[in-house]
């Protein structure tokens, strides 16, 4: 029995042990243990609410993006339609430009291949009537004829002018110059050649050499000749100033006409010089009319220039002015020794000592248009293949004078390659009856 008491007691304790200590933790471990069933059959219940909703969502994607997809399809359809008519248009468009340029082309090769053919069939014409005209113009009658078609044309340019006629004199050393320059030149001449009819041909000849050198001074000091030619109010100080430079130097005669001069007014301090130099040259120009030799000049003097003309080599020597104007002279002087009068001679010297931005033949030949002009005259070359008759001649310088309104003197030179009819210059008026120029002209005229 007390064995039985033992063992209940004892089991008693157990079970006291067990409730005691044993039982809280594990009701509290199943305690926790259905907390977390709980809790993840509450997660598995809010997961496959999501599961569901996903479902639901994943169900209107689709069928959203079935629509989206027919909308695309719609749109790329409709976009697919566009750009198949905007490259049709596009190459419609191409070919047609294509097209007009082809055409277009065609057109300007049909063009070029017609004018090529004109200027083929004109260039065949010309030289075909080139050798025909100097096939012609090799009988001397034929080239007399021609200078007389020429001369009926001249007559036609005389007969429609009408005005006042116009000194010569008046004219040379001018065209250049403004209306200034121009009448204090006149007016110079004019009281030049009172002042010196008094004079000897030794005062003539000092006078011409003096402003010859006042010239040459005034190309060495720009500075004085442009402060000489300057307007002013005061003419007197500037009258004063040349009789302070040049008095006791030069004569009375020389010393007044450069006073005249600086008085006057000039547009440029050039024509200032040029205007004394030119009365240099008259100086000389009275000496030889004069002595009855202005003729003899003068034609020396155009032939001179047609001489420095023909040989440029020989022009550009004497148009140097950086070599010496001695140097220069000498070779004037080896060339033309024994060929020109004394006056000439001087002339020529003088223009090459005063030489500036000229050309040596350029300035021969203005000397000679002077001289003509000192007879109330102007040059007129005339060329031609043969050398016109006496009465050709005079009927080409009666219609220059009805034409230019003035006396002129007329020039020959023979020159084969014009052909026939006449070239003539009169200043730089240039007058193309010539029949070479003719063909060159008509040569030029063809389509290129």
């Amino acid at each position: 029995m007390s064995i039985f008491i033992g063992q209940l007691v004892g089991f008693v304790v157990i079970l006291y042990c067990l409730w005691r200590w044993v039982l809280p933790p594990l009701r509290t471990a199943m305690k926790a243990r259905q907390d977390t069933v709980r809790a993840q059959l509450e997660e598995s219940r809010l997961a496959k609410e999501k599961l569901a909703e996903s479902a639901e969502a994943g169900d209107r994607a689709r069928a959203d993006a079935a629509r989206e997809g027919s909308q695309i399809r719609d749109e790329a359809r409709g976009d697919a339609d566009s750009i198949r008519d905007d490259l049709r248009a596009q190459a419609e468009r191409e070919v047609a430009r294509i097209g007009a340029h082809a055409e277009g082309q065609v057109e300007l090769n049909r063009s070029n291949l017609i004018r090529g053919l004109r200027s083929d069939l004109g260039a065949e014409s010309v030289d075909v009537a080139s050798q025909l005209v100097r096939g012609h113009l090799e009988d001397q009658a034929a080239r007399s004829a021609s200078i007389d078609r020429t001369l009926d044309e001249l007559e036609q340019m005389a007969a429609s002018v009408n005005g006042p006629a116009i000194t010569a004199s008046d004219r040379v050393g001018t065209k250049s110059m403004r209306a200034a320059s121009r009448e204090s030149l006149r007016k110079l001449s004019a009281g030049f050649d009172e002042r010196v009819r008094h004079l000897d041909d030794a005062g003539l000849m000092t006078v011409g050499h003096e402003l010859a050198d006042v010239v040459a001074v005034l190309n060495s000091q720009p500075v004085l000749r442009k402060h000489l030619a300057e307007p002013s109010d005061n003419p007197a100080a500037k009258r004063q100033l040349v009789s302070r430079l040049f008095g006791g130097k030069i004569t009375d005669t020389s010393t007044v006409f450069v006073q005249d001069a600086a008085a006057s007014r000039w547009s440029t301090a050039a024509d200032f010089a040029t205007a004394i130099e030119r009365q240099a040259r008259v100086a000389v120009l009275l000496r030889a009319e004069r002595a009855d030799r202005l003729d003899d000049t003068e034609d020396e003097l155009f032939r001179a220039g047609r001489l420095l003309v023909a040989e440029p080599k020989l022009t550009g020597m004497l148009s140097d002015v950086q070599v010496p104007f001695a140097d220069r002279i000498r070779l004037v002087d080896a060339v033309f020794a024994g060929k020109v009068n004394d006056y000439t001679g001087q002339l020529l010297r003088q223009t090459i000592r005063l030489l500036r931005s000229r050309r040596a033949d350029a300035a021969v030949s203005s000397i000679a248009d002077l001289a003509a002009a000192r007879r109330g005259e102007s040059v007129a070359i005339i060329q031609a293949a043969t050398l016109p008759s006496p009465a050709q001649i005079e009927r080409a310088t009666e219609l220059l004078a009805r034409i230019y309104q003035r006396k002129i003197s007329v020039q020959t030179e023979v020159d084969p390659e014009l052909l026939g009819g006449l070239r003539v210059t009169v200043g730089d008026d240039l007058i193309e009856g010539d029949v070479a120029s003719r063909l060159a002209k008509a040569a030029a005229q063809l389509p290129h």
